[in-house]
C-alpha cells in the first residue's frame, strides 16, 4: 500500500510539473503572439496550432489531477441519504471512473494508430504524437483510481 502512494505522489509530480512547463510555454507563445501582432502587424501562423495543441494537453492532464484530486462535480444526493453505505459508494464510483478511464485510454490507443500516418495541418508534427495524450491520460488516471482505492481501503483499517 506504501508503495502505490509513493507512485501516486511521485506521478502527481511529474504531472504536476509537465503541467507548469506547458503552461509557461503555452503563456510565451501568447504573449509572442499578441507583441507580433500589435507592434508589428504580423503573426507566426504556427504559433496558434501549437497552442491550441497544448491547450488539449493542459485538458487531458487536468482531467487526471481532478480525478486524482477528488475535485471534479459530483451529484452526492443518493450518497448524503445513505450515509451508512459511503465506503461501498465511493468504491463503486471510482470502479466506474476506473473503468470510464480504461474505456478512454483504450480507444485512445486505437485513435493514435489511425492518426499515425497524419500530420498537422501546419505544424510538421505527427497527429499520433498529438492524440497520445488521450491514452496517456487515461492512464494516469488508472493509476490514481487505483491508488484512491487503495488509500480508502487503507483508511478503513
Amino acid at each position: 500500500m506504501r508503495t502505490l502512494k509513493l507512485i501516486g505522489q511521485g506521478l502527481e509530480k511529474f504531472v504536476i510539473y509537465l503541467v507548469l512547463f506547458l503552461m509557461a510555454v503555452l503563456v510565451s507563445l501568447v504573449f509572442i503572439q499578441v507583441v507580433l501582432r500589435y507592434v508589428f502587424s504580423n503573426g507566426l501562423v504556427w504559433v496558434e496550432e501549437l497552442d491550441r495543441y497544448i491547450f488539449v494537453w493542459l485538458m487531458f492532464l487536468g482531467i487526471a489531477m481532478g480525478v486524482y484530486k477528488q475535485k471534479h462535480i459530483a451529484i452526492t444526493a443518493v450518497a448524503d441519504r445513505l450515509k451508512g453505505f459511503s465506503k461501498g459508494i465511493q468504491l463503486l464510483v471510482h470502479i466506474i471512473t476506473g473503468s470510464f478511464f480504461a474505456v478512454l485510454c483504450w480507444q485512445g490507443i486505437q485513435f493514435v494508430e489511425v492518426n499515425m500516418s497524419g500530420t498537422a495541418a501546419v505544424l510538421p508534427i505527427n497527429l499520433g504524437i498529438i492524440y497520445s495524450i488521450i491514452p496517456l491520460s487515461g492512464f494516469i488516471a488508472m493509476i490514481f483510481v487505483v491508488v484512491l482505492i487503495a488509500s480508502s481501503k487503507e483508511e478503513k483499517r
